[in-house]
């Protein structure tokens, strides 16, 4: 009887570690399971990509704002008529055009 006893507790171990630790167990499931949520994740952004890109598809095909806008910004294109107007910042701490110092003083 003890034979038969311990010779099913040690199947019950070898399927038991089986399931949990071979190849095509509960260790890889999860795995797995992670895999695909990941693969999910980058899906949905994959997605929201495409639906922006459409949209800027559709955008270019049907007006020409967006061309506009592009021209305008990347490529510093003006309309007709237009004035340009170009403001160049002068770094911090250099000084004013003309030997001023930039502090006023008061009278």
């Amino acid at each position: 009887m003890r034979y038969v006893v311990a010779g099913i507790l040690v199947l019950i171990g070898l399927l038991q570690y089986r399931l949990w630790f071979a190849e095509g167990g509960m260790r890889d499931l999860w795995r797995l399971r992670d895999q695909v949520e990941q693969q999910q994740l980058e899906i949905e952004a994959l997605r929201q990509r495409n639906d922006i890109l459409q949209a800027e598809l559709v955008d270019l095909k049907d007006g020409l704002a967006a061309v506009e806008e592009i021209a305008r910004s990347e490529l510093g294109m003006i309309k007709e008529g237009e004035t340009f107007y170009r403001v160049i910042r002068r770094p911090q701490g250099a000084p004013e055009p003309g030997g001023g110092t930039g502090t006023r003083t008061q009278q």
